[in-house]
């Protein structure tokens, strides 16, 4: 029987395409390996020739796994390995139990597995998962979708949000599961590498072919992420369902572990504001917060905070706490005199306004690796600051270049800190209606020379943009 992996934790700050909930996912693996002495084994990749098409091995303690030639590049993860050296390792010790158990690494990108994706909400039906059926020249057509391509390619399926799957859907993702079958509208039968190699012996490849039954990849898994309910709205896991996984609860990291790796990223920043900040949010994530009815604070955000606060480290943590926890919005009365009070307790109520960035100064052009980018000044307590962002492929323009768009104090500030928040994240504007948030989209987009396509969002498109990563 093959092995599943269901994964139920806590939410991030916000929604994001499976590498974001990955990362956050390797992040937070804390059990050790059992009957281990509670020493971290060593990550290595073993070259066994000139590349992994001749067999190099990933080595995580006493576990080998050796490494396929994907046969769709782009499918593979990429860029989540570019981390420090000590919490590589600690991710892979993480992740030693897993890897163990079920013979593969979640880790795609270091194992070269390929990955399919799908964002699963009350919307979902048997047709994203298996077929869609396309009409061209008068003639239909079905697509298979992802669930069929990772059963028959042998890649990975994630499916996010198992806890918003309805009733429709539980039947097919049983049976793939727990047989691997499925029944496509096409007229083809998905049937186990098992049953389909015994049935190698007694007929030939041509007649399985003439009775439309296709092979499952033995190397074909799941892994399924979603929230406990409750705590949280959704769906209780059906029992076969939940059955047919191995699951695991997934914490944060220690404080220790996440401490020593906010260190690493801003070694400009102060060991106490640091930890201040590390401390303010772990409250915010523990039991009596939520049951103040306090969201979540989004942990896996704070690595980026660290980053602004190490190329900016006269400004104050408070306004970065601000961005990524804007409590004053989401929040009432008493949510709101709860979270200063912890601020308060972590002697971060002081915003220092006075520190915060005033303007941009400039916007200069580069390019590095054949990527665009900008240079960006900015003024901030008298000093100035430049730093890199990402950058679109039209010319860039100087913040206050536009005639159509006269910026007062505040929107300089607030273009000021946009750039800030770009150069680690998306950013999203949160504002009354007719305040601005239009105008100064688009002067920040013709700033860094991005190309613009707005798009009126109602409710219905939410699960759509979610499955984007938007």
């Amino acid at each position: 029987m093959q092995s599943r992996l269901l994964l139920l934790g806590a939410p991030g700050g916000h929604g994001g395409p499976a590498s974001r909930r990955m990362r956050l996912l390797l992040r937070q693996v804390v059990q050790r390996r059992p009957g281990g002495d509670g020493q971290r084994p060593e990550v290595r990749l073993v070259h066994a020739g000139s590349g992994a098409d001749t067999g190099d091995t990933v080595n995580i303690g006493d576990v080998s796994y050796k490494l396929k030639i994907p046969k769709n590049p782009e499918l593979v993860p990429q860029n989540y390995m570019a981390l420090s050296d000590n919490l590589f390792q600690i991710i892979c010790w993480k992740f030693d139990f897993i890897f163990g158990i079920i013979s593969f690494s979640s880790l795609q990108e270091l194992t070269k597995r390929e990955v399919e994706y799908i964002a699963l909400s009350r919307d979902t039906t048997e047709t994203d998962l298996k077929q869609r059926r396309e009409i061209r020249a008068g003639t239909a057509f079905y697509i298979d979708q992802c669930a069929v391509r990772a059963a028959t390619e042998g890649r990975t399926l994630i499916l996010e949000g198992l806890e918003k799957a309805e009733r429709n859907v539980l039947p097919v993702l049983n049976n793939l599961l727990e047989n691997r079958e499925m029944q496509l509208e096409d007229g083809r039968f998905l049937m186990s590498a098992e049953r389909y190699d015994k049935l190698l012996q007694d007929h030939t490849k041509k007649e399985l072919d003439s009775w439309n039954i296709v092979r499952v990849s033995e190397n074909f898994r799941v892994i399924a992420l979603g929230l406990p309910v409750p705590r949280y709205s959704g769906n209780p896991l059906d029992p076969p369902l939940r059955s047919r996984f191995q699951a695991r609860d997934i914490y944060y990291l220690p404080f220790k572990d996440q401490l020593k790796l906010l260190y690493s990223i801003g070694a400009n920043v102060s060991a106490e504001k640091v930890s201040q900040l590390l401390s303010f949010a772990t409250t915010l994530c523990s039991q009596e917060s939520s049951t103040l009815g306090l969201p979540d604070f989004p942990l896996d955000s704070l690595a980026a905070a660290v980053q602004i606060l190490d190329s900016f480290p006269m400004m104050p943590i408070k306004h970065a706490i601000q961005w990524l926890y804007p409590y004053s919005i989401l929040l009432g009365h008493e949510g709101k005199m709860a979270v200063e009070g912890v601020l308060k307790r972590f002697e971060l109520q002081d915003s220092g306004s006075s520190l915060l960035p005033k303007e941009i100064v400039r916007v200069e052009k580069m390019m590095e690796n054949h990527v665009s980018q900008a240079s960006v000044t900015i003024r901030i307590a008298d000093k100035e600051v430049t730093i890199k962002v990402p950058a679109g492929t039209r010319p860039l323009s100087q913040p206050c270049a536009s005639d159509r768009f006269i910026q007062t104090l505040s929107h300089k500030q607030l273009q000021a800190e946009m750039m800030q928040s770009h150069m680690v994240k998306d950013i999203c504007l949160i504002g009354g209606k007719g305040c601005g948030k239009t105008v100064i989209a688009k002067n920040f987009a013709d700033t860094l020379g991005y190309n613009i396509e707005p798009i009126m969002l109602y409710q219905v498109q939410c699960s759509f943009l979610a499955a984007l990563g938007l």
